[in-house]
């Protein structure tokens, strides 16, 4: 039995109609296109009122994310779990959920937070990442590969991100 199915039994034997609420509800907030969206509206904000370089930077590696998220999906072509939860279309790796996760709060703790804050942003962030991993796993919406590539593509376009802002600084 592969990790993926193993996870994915696990996930049947574990579900639990509350959980199955959160999950979903998790799911909607943290929809792709739902944080391109508010991504969006945040860098325009910022681009105004605080940094122009942070507004471009952040809507620039956010929209970059969206779109190698599209061009790795069409890539790998693999089909999603088919006892999902939720319908859910198109392929299944990388997650973009988990991907669009690590990079948006990813580039909040980053940009945002001050030295003095940065360990509990760094905490909080990762816990609402991983939080957002397993409720694409718990819906059935993903295996659990899928999760794990969305969060390495995340922390790659961060990391990247984070050093050609630094360069350019």
């Amino acid at each position: 039995m592969t990790i993926d199915i193993a996870t994915n039994t696990l996930m049947q034997s574990i579900e639990a109609p509350a959980l199955v609420s959160f999950s979903k509800i998790i799911a909607h907030i943290f929809d792709p296109l739902v944080l391109v969206i508010i991504s969006l509206i945040i860098a325009a904000f910022v681009y105004l009122k605080i940094s122009k370089k942070k507004g471009i930077f952040f809507a620039t590696t956010i929209l970059a994310t969206g779109v190698l998220i599209k061009i790795s999906k069409e890539i790998f072509q693999r089909a999603r779990p088919l006892n999902a939860l939720i319908p859910e279309t198109g392929f299944s790796i990388p997650s973009g959920h988990a991907t669009i996760a690590v990079v948006f709060f990813g580039l909040i703790a980053f940009l945002f937070t001050t030295k003095k804050h940065k360990l509990s942003a760094t905490i909080i962030t990762t816990l609402i990442i991983l939080i957002t991993g397993f409720t694409r796993i718990y819906l059935r919406a993903h295996w659990l590969t899928d999760v794990i590539a969305g969060f390495i593509l995340g922390g790659i376009i961060l990391y990247l991100g984070i050093l050609i802002y630094k360069k350019l600084s």
